[in-house]
């Protein structure tokens, strides 16, 4: 490909026309201009430029930024890429090729080679360095004292739904036979692949989806997605682009997970069938037993699989693995050791209701995201499946945000409010000063300016939204929880 001014151009106006949900369609306009190995350097600092233009207060993750130049030039990097951009773009033309009154070298376009030297040094402090024979080595300078990791700038989890699934989670649910896991799994991924909000947890973004189903036939597997399909567009009036069922019963000689052949095809079907269109950000395997050979009271069918694992974390793709229970229905079925490098152990009981045939307690036996900040996201909830629609309530019987019709405008303010704001984010959630927040309500005329009336509103709506787990404050801050 030839990169022209008018390419670039173009390639921005797409992403432009785009908005407000641009970032897929930039993900799409990167993987194919940073895939010419003449012009690389060149195209990256343009679009990072079209970022910035696009996103100046930063509210799009920085690490969702940097994973999709990764992941781009990782392809181009396969196909040969050199990163040099001499070979194309004449030197007295490349100052010239700007759109959205782009900054030169003379008047501080500078700042794009120093926000790469930054982005590689993140890289090199957490990954380290190749040597030329290909072994890795450790960063020349990694944080040794407390003083030093405290200052350690290092970029937010890429979320994708509430606080618990980021595209690094691993996450194992596990629950009885013929509970719902699968009719639950298929709905969160469809869910995540829309960006939608799901049983309290908040959407983030539209996202990509991988669902491998090792267990039912294709007739059975098609009934389930077109079931849930049709409950997603009676909610969203769309369906997820970003969702891909994968059937093992498609493939003949599909191979077990903890074996070499297994993981091979998984990974080539990911950088075939995905990668294309843009980087995975999340997999759901369906179920253990059924993709994994061995026994499961065994340790080592599953220390076969964790290269896998591994490799999927390394290229920012969280995992969702759905397991079964034995006799003893509180945990998952045979070894332990399973659980030993997940951030989430998820767990469903059924629970008894006359209304439907899916109802079941789901609880976070392990969680390491969990912060006072983010328990909300965590909590104990009761689920099912009631009148073709997913419901949901904590089994105390208050409902996880459950608010006044105000208060979800007081909400909506603080949401407002926190988009641009300076304040160091509270526990990585959104963050803006009371101040700000009340100072957004008069904005929107919620309270009056001046007045003791106003105030006690302000104050009545903030505990309604605390009490409901949406938000927390301190004196002087308030942060969204969902």
């Amino acid at each position: 490909m030839s990169i022209t001014s008018e390419t670039i151009a173009e390639a921005a106006a797409r992403i432009k026309a785009a908005l407000p949900r641009w970032t897929p369609a930039f993900e799409i306009e990167a993987d194919a201009l940073l895939r010419d190995p003449a012009t690389q350097s060149y195209v990256e600092r343009e679009l990072r430029e079209i970022w910035r233009q696009l996103d100046p207060k930063g509210v799009v993750p920085t690490a969702q930024r940097e994973r999709i130049f990764a992941n781009a030039k990782e392809r181009a990097h396969a196909n040969g890429a050199n990163g040099s951009d001499s070979g194309i773009i004449p030197p007295e033309r490349k100052d010239a090729l700007r759109i959205f009154n782009w900054k030169t070298e003379a008047n501080g376009g500078g700042e794009h080679k120093q926000e790469k030297l930054k982005a590689d040094e993140a890289r090199a402090s957490t990954t380290g360095t190749a040597d030329a024979a290909g072994t890795a080595t450790p960063s020349a300078s990694p944080p040794v004292t407390l003083t030093e990791w405290l200052s350690r700038d290092l970029p937010e989890p890429d979320r994708l739904l509430g606080h618990w699934l980021t595209t690094t989670t691993r996450a194992i649910l596990d629950a009885p036979t013929g509970l719902g896991k699968t009719m639950f799994a298929i709905a969160l991924g469809m869910t995540v692949a829309a960006g939608n909000d799901f049983l309290g947890w908040k959407g983030i973004r539209p996202a990509r989806v991988l669902y491998i189903d090792g267990e039912m036939s294709r007739r059975l597997l098609k009934q389930r997605l077109a079931d849930e399909a049709g409950r997603l567009e009676a909610r969203l009036a769309n369906r997820p682009d970003g969702f891909y069922p994968l059937s093992r019963e498609d493939y003949e000689n599909f191979a077990p997970l903890n074996t070499k052949e297994g993981q091979a095809f998984i990974e080539n079907y990911i950088k075939q069938k995905i990668d294309p269109v843009g980087p995975l950000d999340l997999v759901i395997f369906d179920n253990i037993m059924s993709l994994i050979l061995g026994d499961m009271k065994d340790e080592e069918a599953w220390r076969q699989t964790m290269p896998l694992v591994h490799r999927l974390t390394a290229r920012s793709t969280g995992q969702l693995w759905i397991h079964h229970t034995g006799h003893n229905e509180t945990r998952g079925y045979g070894t332990k050791t399973r659980e030993w490098q997940m951030d989430s152990v998820l767990h469903a009981e059924p629970v008894e209701r006359p209304d439907t045939d899916v109802s079941f307690k789901l609880s976070f036996n392990k969680a390491r995201e969990r912060t006072p900040a983010t328990r909300a996201d965590f909590a104990e909830i009761q689920v099912a499946l009631v009148e073709n629609s997913w419901t949901w309530h904590r089994p105390d019987g208050d409902s996880v945000g459950k608010v006044s019709p105000l208060g979800t405008k007081f909400l909506a303010a603080l949401r407002d409010a926190t988009i641009g704001s300076n304040v160091v984010k509270m526990k990585g959630c959104p963050t803006a000063t009371i101040e700000g927040w009340r100072a957004e309500c008069i904005k929107k005329g919620l309270i009056d300016a001046n007045g003791k009336p106003a105030q006690s509103l302000f104050n009545k709506y903030k505990r309604e939204l605390i009490a409901a787990n949406y938000i927390a404050c301190n004196e002087t801050l308030a942060w969204t929880l969902t």
